[in-house]
């Protein structure tokens, strides 16, 4: 049977090529080589992949994941928890290099998603408990770092040839909402960009893209309901995310 590139595997099993080349690296996938020492994949690949995101949603990371495909237990107590911590740690210190390094570290070891949901947002929810001006003063610093490594992320996509993704925040409270967002798409196959302040009735006559993201998260005045309404009339490519909208956890393209 023929093989798969690592392109094919990662639009095969949604999983991005940086995080596929990051788990080559931990020796988690090994690809086989043709005789003119081509690498290729195949479906046991694919299995393989599916056994890497089941314990990344445990919380084991990659290193202790080596060790339990060659057979060894994995301790598995709050390991989201630790690695919250040591975010945490890197956070303290006055240089701002290590954190950098340990955002893009766990962005390529684990899915956007992930990281989203098992670190960044609980570890923010740790940061928002309370007001003194200790705690203001990491959670500052903490979202202008994922701001600017959603930045980095997205200056990276834009290298490749895929389809324009504009996202729009109509209504926001949370500034950082459209960046994780963004860096929740950044594993489906569009260049992304961000406009990072609300625009409560955009035009889309202003952008040229091929896609259009709406995001939310309170509902949406009868005027932005009416010009929602005559994008989709329009047949604009278009979703629609966020608890704005009549179907939160979902978004639509029309």
């Amino acid at each position: 049977m023929a093989g798969f590139t690592l392109e094919m595997l990662s639009e095969q099993c949604g999983v991005s090529m940086p995080n596929l080349r990051a788990w080559q690296r931990y020796g988690l996938l090994k690809p086989t080589r043709n005789a003119a020492g081509e690498r290729s994949f195949d479906y046991s690949h694919l299995l393989r992949i599916e056994l890497i995101v089941q314990w990344l949603d445990r919380g084991v990371p990659p290193e202790e994941i080596a060790q339990l495909l060659k057979g060894k237990e994995a301790s598995l107590d709050d390991q989201w928890e630790l690695c919250q911590e040591r975010v945490l740690t890197a956070l303290e210190k006055p240089q701002s290099e290590k954190l950098r390094s340990m955002l893009r570290k766990l962005g390529r070891d684990m899915p956007p998603a992930m990281l989203i949901d098992r670190v960044l947002l609980p570890l923010r929810q740790r940061l928002r408990a309370g007001n003194e001006p200790f705690r203001m003063t990491r959670r500052v610093r903490f979202d202008t770092h994922l701001v600017e490594y959603v930045t980095f992320v997205l200056q990276t996509l834009r290298k490749r040839k895929a389809p324009d993704l504009v996202m729009i925040p109509l209504n926001m409270r949370d500034p950082l909402d459209i960046w994780l967002q963004a860096l929740r798409f950044s594993s489906e196959g569009f260049r992304i960009e961000v406009l990072s302040q609300p625009v409560p009735n955009p035009e889309p006559g202003l952008f040229c893209c091929d896609h259009y993201l709406l995001w939310s998260d309170t509902p949406l005045s009868p005027l932005q309901q009416k010009v929602l309404q005559q994008w989709r009339d329009a047949a604009v490519p278009l979703f629609t995310v966020g608890p704005g909208f009549e179907e939160p956890t979902s978004a639509t393209i029309n």
